[in-house]
């Protein structure tokens, strides 16, 4: 079985049909630092590839002085993969590049990009079962259900970094500007951190990490700091710190979503949320209920009557001004009272 550094040097290595067929040692060892792979020294390297050889997995060729390497052709290669493939691979694998091609590290993209090349060759390609599989990727899309917004690009070397960083559990050293001091000019304090995963929430990208510094505090029981969102247009710089990190056993990034709402924001105490809507606004809700414990009634006045046990936040906020003067709440008199007092702003700002 062989081990996951010869996994990512037979990745690397070239086969006879490549352009540049041969590759040495030192080239080797460069292009695998390139994809993010810490290998140490050169030597280690020539230790796996005579390995690799013995087990004829690659062979060599003298150069002069020179030792030269190349693997055997695998599925690696795009004829191959052509081959090989199914309609249904390929229109998977089309899809995958299309969905979640952006969201994965250079890592990971330069090891699978020559089957997202297979399968648009396949798909391509005028065979009996072909047409319906080729349509398939012009018959689905994804659309976000709030007001679309001018995304600030994020930067190809900030997105590449945090990303490798991420996948290989690595420290990063990240000058952050957050969105209360974007009018600073002065250069922000570099922070490490301890990256632990990517989140794309309504069109912005999002890391969730945690602080490296504080962590080590805490672990002298002088603190204890939570995981924080970063948004990855608002990097200025990032760079690897040449430090590993052990991954929290603690974190589970389906929980940090659900559990902790983390990406609802400025989240506070459960209450017990009281709405009254008018006309079909609240229909929905049949459907997508607001909470587990979601329960509906009808009014005397007409209205629809929905109750439930919520998290206020920012995007629940958001939500509820979306529907307008079609919904009312009725409970808790905080949030209530929070809304009648912006409403009323609102009513005298349009009044003058």
């Amino acid at each position: 079985m062989p081990s996951s550094l010869d996994e990512a040097i037979l990745r690397v290595l070239p086969t006879e049909r490549d352009a540049v067929p041969w590759l040495s040692t030192p080239e080797v060892h460069r292009r695998l630092e390139a994809r993010g792979h810490r290998v140490g020294y050169t030597k280690k390297i020539q230790r796996h590839l005579t390995s690799l050889e013995n087990g004829a997995r690659v062979i060599s060729t003298l150069n002069g002085r020179e030792l030269l390497w190349q693997r055997k052709p695998w599925l690696h290669g795009l004829q191959e993969g052509v081959g090989l493939m199914s309609a249904s691979e390929a229109v998977a694998f089309h899809i995958l590049q299309r969905f979640a091609g952006n969201k994965l590290p250079d890592a990971v993209m330069r090891d699978i990009e020559p089957l997202f090349n297979a399968a648009e060759v396949r798909l391509s390609e005028e065979k009996a079962d072909n047409r319906i599989y080729r349509a398939w990727p012009d018959k689905i899309a994804s659309v976000d259900g709030a007001f679309t917004l001018i995304r600030p690009k994020i930067r190809a070397d900030v997105f590449e970094a945090v990303a490798t960083a991420t996948f290989f559990e690595r420290e990063l050293i990240v000058q952050y500007r957050a969105a209360y001091r974007s009018q600073e000019t002065n250069e922000p304090e570099p922070k490490i951190l301890w990256p632990l995963a990517l989140v794309e929430s309504s069109g912005t990208m999002y890391l969730v990490a945690q602080d490296a510094s504080a962590t080590r505090r805490s672990e002298r029981g002088e603190h204890d700091f939570p995981r924080r969102l970063y948004r990855l247009d608002r990097i200025r710089s990032v760079a690897e710190s040449g430090n590993t990190f052990a991954y929290p056993a603690d974190f589970k990034l389906n929980r940090y979503i659900e559990a902790e709402q983390a990406f609802d924001f400025l989240t506070e105490p459960p209450v017990r949320l009281e709405l009254a809507f008018e006309g079909n606004a609240g229909n929905h809700l049949r459907e997508s209920p607001m909470a587990k414990d979601q329960e509906v009634e009808p009014l005397s006045d007409g209205r629809l009557k929905v109750c439930g046990t919520v998290i206020p936040s920012l995007k629940l906020r958001w939500w509820l001004r979306s529907i307008g003067s079609a919904v009312e709440i009725l409970g808790p008199e905080s949030l209530r009272n929070e809304f009648a007092e912006d409403y009323l702003k609102l009513a005298n700002r349009y009044r003058r």
